[in-house]
């Protein structure tokens, strides 16, 4: 797989409140920074289990660095959600996401959204 199908993979097990799918790509001492709060991979998988995202849409994908095992990434978001409570789930977000490789495996590291105002 290449990293953004990684990353594709990462939301749809989010999307989908996949935890186990999500644990196997996101390491659990990841630090993850979303919507202010930050926890670790492994605190994040289960918060995707009740996580509402009924389909995201990624544009202008780039590969910041790469080097045989480090790879940060930064795209454009943006995410809808199946229950007006989760409205703050909704919107555009720039995502930065590091991927190291452990072995034959891509896994999250570091993630990171901002929401873009406006």
């Amino acid at each position: 797989m290449t990293i953004k199908e990684y990353e594709i993979a990462m939301w749809e097990a989010a999307k989908n409140r996949d935890s186990e799918r999500f644990s196997d790509l996101v390491d659990e001492n990841a630090v993850m920074v979303c919507g202010g709060y930050r926890c670790s991979g492994s605190e994040y998988s289960q918060i995707v289990k009740e996580f509402d995202i009924a389909s995201f849409e990624i544009s202008d994908f780039e590969i910041v660095l790469q080097t045989d095992d480090i790879c940060q990434v930064h795209y454009m978001i943006e995410t809808k959600v199946s229950k007006e409570e989760n409205i703050d789930l909704q919107g555009i977000f720039h995502i930065t996401t590091t991927w190291k490789k452990f072995g034959d495996n891509w896994k999250v590291i570091f993630n990171m959204d901002s929401r873009v105002m406006g």
